[in-house]
């Protein structure tokens, strides 16, 4: 405690001394006539001396950082180098912003392989039609009702006497009731489709370079280049439908995109062995099994 008040007498002692008064005087040599006299103390002295020395390092740092001189400092980037490590940083931000594009895009891809592979469709987020039907919980799945049992007595007979009968089991009639179709292309069909030949869609001759649009909203589930068929793409809709556009001279479009009906998904081309003049050869199937794309799509 002694100790503790020794210090503490030590300091108020320089600090007191440290404000005393003193005068400067500022005599002519001559005849030490008194020209002027300051009163200040050592305490003063030192404040105006810390200003002074704060001072003048904020202007040094504001000369140096304002002006060519910080390019002086070693270490320190030139004007031209700063250009490229800018340019290098956007090229870096732009190839990762792609990077995580691709694989969001690759995991859509990926889920709606899954799904409908699980014989469900794929749901897009900005589809919400689905979200209007609702399950009639009085139901029973054992139960056959009366209109299900006609429905049923319609299909055999129309079967029985192969009338409107598609590939699959469908009733043209009951497959695309409400969906309206937008055409892929308007052009004149010069290949209708032919089962038994292995033609199964139908070929539209078209101007070249004319963009190729999708008959309806869905998710680009493929698209690659073969030998044989040039640019290739599918678009998986709802309804379980899948459309297929081949001999493109260009794909616009990516695995995983969602597209909506009448949007550019391709261009025109002659791509492809089995190509002889730029046209499309459109393919449509439901279930696995193809359509014929004249019963449900006006091409004129």
């Amino acid at each position: 405690m002694a100790k503790k008040n020794k210090k503490a007498s030590k300091f108020r002692d320089w600090f007191n001394r440290a404000q005393e008064k003193k005068r400067i005087i500022i005599l002519d040599v001559d005849n030490y006539e008194e020209k002027r006299s300051y009163t200040t103390s050592k305490f003063n002295v030192f404040i105006i001396l810390s200003f002074f020395t704060i001072l003048l390092g904020f202007l040094t740092f504001a000369l140096i950082s304002y002006s060519s001189l910080k390019n002086l400092i070693p270490g320190y980037p030139n004007p031209t180098q700063q250009q490229e490590i800018k340019n290098k940083s956007i090229i870096i931000d732009q190839k990762l912003t792609e990077l995580l594009s691709k694989t969001e895009k690759e995991k859509s891809y990926i889920n709606n392989v899954m799904q409908i592979l699980n014989g469900s469709i794929p749901i897009n987020e900005k589809d919400t039609s689905w979200k209007k039907i609702k399950p009639n919980a009085n139901s029973n799945t054992n139960e056959i009702s009366s209109s299900e049992k006609s429905m049923r007595e319609k299909v055999q007979n129309r079967e029985k006497f192969d009338i409107d009968v598609i590939p699959g089991g469908a009733l043209k009639s009951e497959v695309l009731p409400e969906l309206l179709l937008f055409p892929p292309i308007k052009g004149e069909i010069t290949n209708k489709m032919n089962i038994s030949s292995g033609h199964f869609g139908v070929d539209i001759i078209a101007p070249k370079n004319e963009a190729v649009s999708s008959i309806l909203n869905g998710t680009i589930i493929y698209h690659n280049w073969s030998p044989t068929d040039g640019h290739v793409v599918h678009i998986q809709h709802k309804k379980n439908l899948i459309s297929i556009y081949k001999h493109n001279s260009e794909i616009l479009k990516e695995i995983g995109d969602f597209v909506e009906s009448g949007e550019p998904i391709a261009i025109v081309g002659n791509s492809g062995e089995h190509s002889t003049g730029p046209h499309l050869h459109f393919e449509l199937w439901h279930n696995g099994y193809p359509l014929d794309p004249e019963i449900f799509i006006n091409f004129n």
